[in-house]
């Protein structure tokens, strides 16, 4: 079976004011699932020349009943401001699987000793 995965950037726009580029993409699947969030975001850092650290993935939708996904991706110019304006939550969603669940738990346990005290 042939598996065909294309990633396919439709827009990019520079946004000066928050140190960032906002791309519009498009991917085509043919015969397989639905890519993975990370293979995803590597993919398009090195489509742009930037460090995957820097590039947040926030949406993936995918079309019901075709085998194509449109999304949307975040690539910051420095981690100072990749911190300031990313929330936790989509950066630890854009974690590998290990490191994202340890993360959550880090979470977790901080808003049950808020809770005790």
């Amino acid at each position: 079976m042939i598996y065909l995965v294309d990633i396919q950037i439709t827009e990019v726009k520079e946004n000066s004011i928050l140190h960032r580029k906002e791309i519009s993409f498009e991917i085509a699947h043919l015969g397989a699932g639905s890519p993975n969030r990370i293979e995803v975001r590597d993919k398009l850092a090195a489509m742009q020349t930037a460090k995957t650290e820097l590039t947040f993935i926030k949406t993936m939708q995918p079309v019901f009943g075709m085998p194509h996904v449109h999304g949307l991706a975040l690539i910051y110019d420095n981690e100072d401001v990749a911190s300031k304006l990313e929330p936790n939550y989509s950066k630890i969603r854009n974690l590998p699987k290990g490191e994202r669940d340890a993360a959550w738990k880090e979470i977790k346990s901080k808003k049950k000793k808020k809770k005790k005290n």
